[in-house]
C-alpha cells in the first residue's frame, strides 16, 4: 500500500448504523460504525485488553462495546469504560484502541493509510468533478488478485479486441496508436485511438502530439478510475484493497440519462448490471496471472501499449520512495525510546 493516502474502501451504504459492520480492508481486520450523529467510524478490529475482536459488540451512544469484558472506546480509540473497574474507576492509557482518519464522501468511506495529522493537513479525498451531478448504479464483486493488479487492467487499451471480443471489444480493434498518457498532480490522464490494422506499424506515444479532445481514462492515486464515455455515461471504478491476494471491485456506472428519480434508477440498476458480464471476462485472465501483484520488478515485459501501465506502477513506486525516508525516521525513534 502507498502511504499518506485516502483509499476508497466500502460504499457508503455498507456501514449500516446501531451496530458494528466487520471488514478486512487494507490487510486489516478494521470495524466501522456510526456514532449518534451518523459519521462513520473506523477502528481496528481488536480490544487492546485481550485482543478480542470488537465487531461482535456494540454500540453505546457514542462508544463500541467489547463483547468480552465490556470495554468501551469512542472515536478516538480512547477507553471510556473498564466496567470491572467501575464507572468511576481508572481508565489506564495503556488501552487504547487504534482509530484511523476517515472520510465519507462521493458515496464511499475513504480511510487513511499513514500515520493521523492535524485535520487541516490532510489533502482532499481524490475524485472525480465531472461525475457529481450524475446518478449511478454500482456493481461489486470480490477479486482473488492484488488490487495493482486490478488497476492494470483498467489501464490497459489493448486487451480490449481479445478478452472481450464477444462484448466491449467487438470491433476488432487491434492496432493501438500510442497511447497519449500523462501524469499530472498525481493523476493519469489517458488518450486512445485504437483502430483496424491495416498493415500500418502502430505509432508511439512520442510520435503523437497532445491530443486537443478531453481525456478518456484517468487513474487518480491511490486507487480510483474513470472512463469517459460521453457526457451522459461514464464509468468509474475504485479498487478497494482487502489484503495482498483479494481486492473489492466496486464498478459504477455513471448516467444523466432520464427525467425522473424512478426512470434514473431504473437506467441506474441496469447499466450496473450490465458491468457484470464484461468485469467476468477481465476477472477470468486477472486472476489467472502470476504473480498475484503487480510491479516494475514482477518480471512483465512491457510494449508501448502498456504506456499507461508502466506510468502508473512508476510513479507508485515513487510515492511509496518518497513516504520510506519519514517512516524509517519513525521506526528509529520509536526504537531508540525503546532502549
Amino acid at each position: 500500500m502507498i502511504p499518506d493516502q485516502w483509499y476508497a474502501v466500502l460504499e457508503s451504504d455498507e456501514v449500516k448504523p446501531g451496530k458494528p459492520n466487520p471488514f478486512k480492508r487494507l490487510g486489516q481486520d478494521l470495524v466501522f460504525w456510526r456514532d449518534s450523529k451518523g459519521k462513520v467510524i473506523v477502528m481496528r478490529d481488536s480490544c487492546p485488553h485481550r485482543q478480542a475482536k470488537l465487531s461482535p459488540g456494540k454500540i453505546v451512544g457514542d462508544n463500541i462495546q467489547c463483547p468480552f469484558h465490556g470495554f468501551q472506546y469512542d472515536a478516538k480509540g480512547e477507553c471510556q469504560l473498564i466496567p470491572a473497574n467501575g464507572k468511576n474507576g481508572p481508565r489506564p492509557k495503556i488501552f487504547q484502541a487504534k482509530a484511523f482518519p476517515t472520510r465519507e464522501a462521493h458515496g464511499f468511506i475513504w480511510v487513511w493509510n499513514g500515520e493521523p495529522r492535524q485535520q487541516q493537513d490532510y489533502p482532499t479525498v481524490p475524485f472525480f468533478p465531472e461525475v457529481e451531478k450524475h446518478s449511478y448504479g454500482t456493481f461489486r464483486k470480490q477479486w482473488k488478485v492484488h488490487y495493482t493488479r486490478a488497476i492494470e487492467n483498467q489501464l490497459d487499451v489493448a486487451h480490449l479486441p481479445f478478452v472481450h471480443a464477444s462484448t466491449i471489444g467487438r470491433s476488432g480493434k487491434t492496432l493501438v496508436n500510442g497511447p497519449y498518457a500523462v501524469l499530472e498532480n498525481d493523476s493519469l490522464y489517458i488518450w486512445y485511438d485504437n483502430q483496424l490494422d491495416e498493415g500500418r506499424p502502430a505509432p508511439k506515444a512520442s510520435e503523437l502530439e497532445k491530443p486537443s479532445s478531453p481525456w478518456l481514462l484517468c487513474f487518480k492515486y491511490p486507487n480510483v478510475w474513470l472512463n469517459r464515455l460521453g457526457g451522459k455515461v461514464m464509468i468509474g471504478a475504485a479498487f478497494a484493497p482487502i489484503d495482498d491476494e483479494n481486492t473489492m471491485m466496486y464498478v459504477r456506472f455513471y448516467h444523466q440519462i432520464g427525467k425522473f428519480d424512478l426512470a434514473r434508477k431504473l437506467v441506474s440498476k441496469l447499466g450496473a448490471l450490465a458491468n457484470g458480464p464484461i468485469l467476468a471476462q477481465d476477472e477470468k485472465i486477472v486472476s489467472s496471472q502470476s504473480p498475484k501483484q503487480g510491479g516494475l520488478d514482477v518480471g512483465d515485459k512491457y510494449i508501448p501499449a502498456d504506456r499507461p501501465i508502466l506510468l502508473y506502477h512508476t510513479h507508485r513506486q515513487e510515492l511509496i520512495e518518497a513516504a520510506r525516508p519519514k517512516y524509517e525516521g519513525e521506526m528509529l525513534e520509536y526504537r531508540a525510546a525503546g532502549d
